[in-house]
C-alpha cells in the first residue's frame, strides 16, 4: 500500500499549525497496527489509521520509524538505525560553507515547525532528551556516559560523525526545561561549543512549536535568526551569554578539607611535593573518592608508575580499602570492576611496543578522545617532568611552561574536565642534605606553576615516624572554592589510603562489606 498521510494525520498537523504538505514531503504518513503473524504487532500504512508515522530517512532509505498514537503514546520500530530525523538534509552544501546552520530540535514536531517556517536544514534527535526526574536539576546529574557512542544514548551522533565534522554551525533549539538543558549540554560537548548557538524563547514558551502556536511564524523566524553563539573566545556583552548556574564546587571526599579545597569542573589543579611523600598516592585516592561520590571517570597518564602491575595495585587498594594480605578473589574482582568503570589510561601502547613520543599535544589529543569516547571528567598527568617536552629552540623554558599550562587549562575549560598536573620540585629543596616543605615556586621551570592553576596543593610528610600527611593548600583562586591552609590526614600504610581526622567514616565500600562478613 502507498504511504499516505490520512485525515487524522492531516488534522493533527493542522492543529499544530504545521502545513500537512510539509509533513507529507518529509515522508510522514498514517498507519494502523496489526499482527505480523509471529505474535508481534507492527504498523502498516493505512490512510484511515490513527498512528502518525515519522520515517527516519538516511541515504534516501527509511532506516527506522517513530510512531505517535492517541493518548500521547510514542514508540519506535525495533531494530532501526539510530540517526537524526531528516538526516539527509545534513548533506546540504550550504551547511558546509556556513551559509546555513543545522537546527537541532528535541522532537519531530519542532523540526517540522522550523522547516515550515523556512529552515529546511532542521533535524531532531531520535530519542528525545535524557530524563530529569522531579526534584533533580540537570547540572547535578552525571553526564550521559559515552562509554561507546556507537551503542549508547548518542549513537545517532556517532552514526553521523562524518557529516557533523563538515557542518560549521548548529542552532540548538531544544526544549526549555531540565531535560532540554541536559540534552543541549551533551550536544555541546560532542559538537563543540565553538560551532553551537543557543536560542531564547518568548516567555512561557517551551519549544519552537509552542512559539508557532502562541506567536506565529515571524516569532519562530526571530527565535532562530537571533540564536547566539556559546561564548568561546573574543569579547561579548553580558546579554550574549546563556543563563547558567554558578560553578558547582565538589568535595574531595575528605570532609576536613572542604573549607580549604573544593574542586570544580574546568579547573587546573597543580600538586607538588618531595618524591616519596605520596603525591601520586594521594591523587589516586582523590580520584577514587570522586568516582564514588559523583561517578566521575578519570583518565590517568602515568609516566613513572607502570599501569600493570604497580598502578593497578595502588588502585586496588584505593578502591577496596582492604590490605593486600587480606585480598581474596571477590575483593580483587570487585576492585577491578570499580577500576574498569572509573579509570582509563593514556599510554602510547599497553605492551610498550612503540617509540611514539608522548608530548603534551599528543596527550591532550588522546584526552579529548577520552572525553568523547569515555566521558572522562578528570585528567591526571603524573608527573609533568616525564612528559616528552617538545620545546621550540626559540622558546625559553619559562615561556614554554606558561604556554603549556595555558593549553591544559583551556582543555579543562573546553571539555569541563578537572585537570590535575603533578610536578616534582627542584633538587634545591633538598640542598644541604635536609629537605624542606616545597612551594609551588619550587617546581622547575617557571613561577607560572603558582600563577596559572586554580588550585595549588603541596603534599607533605613532616615526620616520617608518624602516619600523618599534610595537605597544604597554597592557592585557591576563588573564595567559593576554598582558601589557603594546611589540613592533616591520617595515613593508613596498609592500604596506602587516607582518613579524615574530623570523625567522618571513610568511603571504601569493600572495607565495609568485609567488616560485615566477619
Amino acid at each position: 500500500m502507498t504511504n499516505v498521510l490520512g485525515k487524522i494525520g492531516m488534522k493533527a498537523f493542522e492543529n499544530r499549525q504545521i502545513d500537512p504538505e510539509i509533513a507529507k514531503h518529509s515522508g510522514v504518513y498514517t498507519g494502523s497496527s496489526q499482527s505480523d503473524g509471529n505474535g508481534d504487532t507492527i504498523v502498516v500504512p493505512d490512510p484511515d489509521g490513527n498512528i502518525v508515522v515519522f520515517p527516519f530517512i538516511d541515504g534516501g532509505k527509511a532506516v527506522g520509524e517513530k510512531y505517535r498514537a492517541p493518548g500521547k503514546r510514542f514508540w519506535q520500530r525495533k531494530g532501526g538505525r539510530k540517526t537524526f530525523w531528516n538526516a539527509d538534509c545534513m548533506d546540504d552544501a550550504a551547511l558546509e560553507d556556513g551559509r546555513k546552520a543545522l537546527v537541532v530540535t528535541e522532537g519531530e514536531i519542532d523540526a517540522l515547525t522550523a522547516i515550515d517556517c523556512g529552515f529546511h536544514t532542521s533535524v531532531s534527535v531520535p530519542d528525545g532528551a535524557p530524563a530529569v526526574r522531579d526534584g533533580e536539576t540537570p547540572e547535578d546529574l552525571p553526564d550521559a556516559d559515552p562509554e561507546d557512542d556507537r551503542t549508547g544514548k548518542f549513537e545517532f551522533v556517532y552514526n553521523n560523525r562524518d557529516r557533523i565534522k563538515r557542518i560549521k554551525r548548529f542552532v540548538l533549539a531544544v526544549d526549555n526545561d531540565g531535560p532540554g538543558r541536559r540534552l543541549a549540554a551533551e550536544l555541546v560537548r560532542r559538537l563543540g561549543a565553538a560551532r553551537c548557538l543557543f536560542v531564547t524563547y518568548p516567555e512561557a514558551c517551551k519549544d519552537l512549536n509552542d512559539v508557532r502556536m502562541k506567536h506565529g511564524v515571524d516569532a519562530v523566524v526571530r527565535v532562530l535568526n537571533d540564536a547566539k553563539p556559546y561564548p568561546v573566545k573574543g569579547v561579548y556583552q553580558l546579554s550574549d551569554y546563556p543563563e547558567v548556574d554558578e560553578p558547582k564546587a565538589y568535595s574531595t571526599g575528605w570532609p576536613c578539607l572542604d573549607d580549604y579545597l573544593r574542586l570544580w569542573l574546568g579547573e587546573l589543579l597543580v600538586i607538588t611535593g618531595i618524591p616519596g611523600h605520596g603525591k601520586s598516592t594521594w591523587t589516586i585516592n582523590l580520584c577514587a573518592n570522586l568516582a564514588r561520590l559523583y561517578g566521575w571517570r578519570t583518565a590517568v597518564a602515568s609516566f613513572e608508575i607502570p599501569t600493570v602491575p604497580a598502578l593497578r595495585f595502588k588502585l586496588r587498594l584505593a578502591s577496596s580499602g582492604v590490605p593486600a594480605k587480606e585480598w581474596n578473589r571477590d575483593i580483587v574482582t570487585d576492585a577491578d570492576a570499580f577500576i574498569e568503570n572509573s579509570f582509563i589510561f593514556i599510554d602510547a601502547d599497553p605492551v610498550g611496543d612503540t617509540d611514539e613520543d608522548m608530548t603534551l599535544e599528543w596527550l591532550l589529543e588522546r584526552a579529548a578522545d577520552a572525553v568523547l569516547r569515555h566521558g572522562i571528567r578528570v585528567l591526571v598527568i603524573d608527573p609533568w617532568n616525564e612528559v616528552e617536552h617538545a620545546r621550540p629552540k626559540h622558546e625559553s623554558e619559562t615561556q614554554y611552561v606558561n604556554r603549556s599550562l595555558r593549553q591544559i587549562r583551556r582543555f579543562a575549560l573546553k571539555h569541563e574536565v578537572l585537570a590535575i598536573v603533578l610536578a616534582h620540585p627542584t633538587k634545591d629543596v633538598g640542598k644541604g642534605g635536609e629537605s624542606r616543605t616545597p612551594t609551588l615556586y619550587d617546581i622547575e621551570g617557571s613561577a607560572a606553576w603558582y600563577n596559572k592553576p586554580d588550585h595549588g596543593v603541596v603534599i607533605d610528610v613532616p615526620d616520617p615516624d608518624l602516619n600523618e600527611t599534610v595537605v597544604c593548600v597554597k592557592k585557591a583562586r576563588f573564595s567559593w572554592s576554598g582558601r589557603k591552609g594546611d589540613v592533616t590526614l591520617e595515613y593508613l600504610p596498609e592500604i596506602e589510603g587516607y582518613r579524615s581526622l574530623c570523625g567522618v567514616a571513610p568511603l571504601w565500600p569493600a572495607a565495609t562489606n568485609r567488616s560485615a562478613d566477619q
